[in-house]
C-alpha cells in the first residue's frame, strides 16, 4: 500500500500543513507519494505530469501507472489529520480489499440503505446510491481505480456521473479510521479554494502558520 496524494501546483501552501499533520498523527504511514502538475513537494516522492485540471483523470491514471503497489490509499491535499489514525483498522481493511470490491470508503456510513455485510466495522454501499464512488479519503484497488478513471475529466465530473463499472464499493460504520474533521456533506479544510474557517483554532492547537490572506476564508 501506498498514500496518493492528488494535489496541484496552486495548493502548495498545503503541503507544510499536511506533512505536520500526518506525521504526527500517522508516523507510521507508508510511502506518501503526491501527484502535482510541475512543483514537487519537498517532503515526499512527488510525480509531476503537467495537464490541465480537465485532464485531471488522465493525470491520476498515468500516476497510478507508475506505482507498483496494488493497494492506493487515496487522499486530497487538505485533508488534516486532527487524531491518531486507527493503524489495525486500516490493516483489516486491506485484508478485505479483494475479489469484486474497488473501494473501502473511510467516510463514515452516511446512506440507511447500506447494508451490513458480515465484515467487521463495514457496510456495503447500496448499488447506485448517493457518492457510492468518492473520491475522498478511502482505500482503493489499484487497477479498478484505473479502469474507473478512462474518461478524460475533472474530479467532481467522476463523483456527478459515478460510472462505477459494477464493482462493489464498502464505507465504514464505526468510528473514525482517519479523522481529518470531516463531517458528511460540509468539508473543512479548504472548500472552493478558500480556507473553511474552522482551520484556524486546529492550525493555532497545532502551531501550524498559515497565510491565510492568499486564499481568504469561505463564507
Amino acid at each position: 500500500m501506498v498514500i496518493l496524494v492528488c494535489s496541484c501546483d496552486k495548493n502548495d501552501d498545503l503541503f507544510e500543513p499536511f506533512h505536520h499533520c500526518i506525521e504526527k498523527y500517522y508516523p507510521e504511514h507508508p510511502e506518501i507519494i503526491y501527484a502535482t502538475e510541475t512543483i514537487k513537494n519537498p517532503y515526499y516522492r512527488t510525480i509531476c505530469i503537467d495537464y490541465p485540471l480537465e485532464l485531471w483523470t488522465k493525470r491520476i491514471r498515468e500516476t497510478l501507472i507508475e506505482i507498483n503497489d496494488k493497494q492506493i490509499l487515496l487522499m486530497i491535499d487538505d485533508i488534516f489529520i486532527r487524531k491518531p489514525a486507527d493503524i489495525k483498522r486500516i490493516e483489516y481493511a486491506r485484508s478485505i480489499l479483494k475479489g469484486n470490491v474497488a473501494l473501502i470508503n473511510f467516510e463514515k456510513v452516511f446512506n440507511k440503505e447500506d447494508k451490513e455485510c458480515g465484515l467487521n466495522g463495514f457496510k456495503l454501499r447500496k448499488k447506485g446510491s448517493e457518492y457510492e464512488l468518492s473520491l475522498m479519503c478511502g482505500l482503493w484497488d489499484k487497477e479498478k481505480l484505473i479502469n474507473i478513471l478512462q474518461k478524460d475529466s475533472d474530479p467532481w465530473t467522476v463523483e456527478y456521473n459515478q460510472d462505477t463499472k459494477g464493482y462493489d464499493y464498502l464505507i465504514n460504520s464505526e468510528d473514525y479510521i482517519i479523522d481529518w474533521g470531516y463531517i458528511t456533506f460540509h468539508h473543512v479544510g479548504v472548500m472552493k479554494g478558500k480556507w473553511a474557517r474552522e482551520v484556524i483554532p486546529f492550525f493555532e492547537k497545532e502551531g501550524i502558520k498559515i497565510d491565510y490572506s492568499r486564499r481568504g476564508f469561505y463564507d
